[in-house]
């Protein structure tokens, strides 16, 4: 006659072991006494990975990883103010600040310009997007800069001011296509303005700030990551799903590139010390089994779930 024999081993993730001493060959399986769920952290779509079932890993090891969108910097510029934080509700902090956080411009002077004053020859009043020009003070003709057209539209165009020399906020400036300032390449006037800073926004949830306030970045350069779903503390903040205590992956639910939603089982698993080694044994074997023997197991193979 057999009976069913349980021994906790923790340590131990194979299917068989030999008691030393007289010794004895007892075949069994390892099985979970507890499984867990490992669970989307966020909605997302699930990246390459390796794991698989019967995979002994530490706490932190990472399992998965789920995108998130990605807000980068459109132009060159300086981060004049950051007020989100991982974890934030974007259309909170958006209420509250009208942005996640706000840039500034390298240029910082536009004009407002038309071809009112123009020389009198028909290709001054036509002006080209793209087209490099100077600018100089109606007032102060030492208060001089150059430009280029970003906007045209009938009379009315746009510049942006690259280059200046104490050209002020509201100045009224004229436009010509000569850095000389002949009156005969007059293609305009305007007025100056200050490039206002342009608000960061998106939908969602904060999971990660690249940037800090007063930071200089360049076009491309990521500010933040945001995920659909609230972040329950902040787990997965980094983009990982990972192993939340030593143990064994009993189950591997996601595939990669697939979407998945907030809370749908990724993984199973169970802790070392949740895994128990279960051998029939012959009843006259028993008398020679005794607590704290040690074992010896010859060969692995993934644990599976008790039933």
């Amino acid at each position: 006659m057999k009976k069913r024999m349980a021994a906790l081993l923790a340590a131990l993730m194979l299917p068989a072991c030999a008691l030393a001493a007289e010794t004895i060959r007892i075949d069994g399986t390892i099985e979970a006494v507890r499984t867990q769920t490992i669970a989307a952290p966020h909605s997302g779509r699930v990246g390459d990975f390796a794991v698989r079932e019967g995979d002994v890993l530490s706490a932190g090891d990472a399992l998965f990883t789920l995108s998130a969108e990605k807000i980068y910097a459109d132009f060159d510029g300086t981060i004049t103010g950051v007020f989100a934080q991982p974890g934030d509700s974007t259309a909170s902090v958006q209420d509250r600040y009208g942005a996640l956080c706000y840039m500034e411009r390298d240029t910082l002077y536009t004009a407002k310009c038309t071809t009112a004053g123009a020389a009198s020859e028909n290709e001054y009043k036509i002006v080209h997007v793209g087209e490099k020009v100077f600018i100089r003070s109606n007032s102060n003709n030492n208060r001089i800069g150059e430009a280029i057209v970003t906007s045209v539209e009938g009379k009315n165009y746009t510049l942006e001011v690259t280059m200046f020399d104490d050209i002020r906020v509201n100045e009224e400036i004229n436009v010509y296509r000569d850095n000389r300032y002949y009156s005969s390449s007059r293609i305009g006037e305007g007025t100056v303005r200050r490039v206002d800073p342009i608000g960061v926004t998106a939908e969602g949830y904060v999971r990660a700030v690249h940037v800090q306030d007063g930071q200089k970045v360049k076009r491309g350069d990521l500010l933040f990551e945001i995920v659909p779903d609230a972040l329950d503390g902040l787990r997965g903040s980094d983009g990982s799903v990972t192993m939340p205590v030593d143990g064994v992956v009993l189950s591997v639910l996601a595939q990669s590139g697939e979407e998945i939603a907030k809370d749908q089982p990724m993984a199973t698993y169970c802790e070392k010390q949740d895994m128990q080694l279960v051998c029939p044994a012959d009843e006259e074997d028993l008398a020679r089994i005794q607590v704290g023997s040690r074992a010896r197991a010859p060969r692995a193979a993934p644990p599976r779930a008790s039933t």
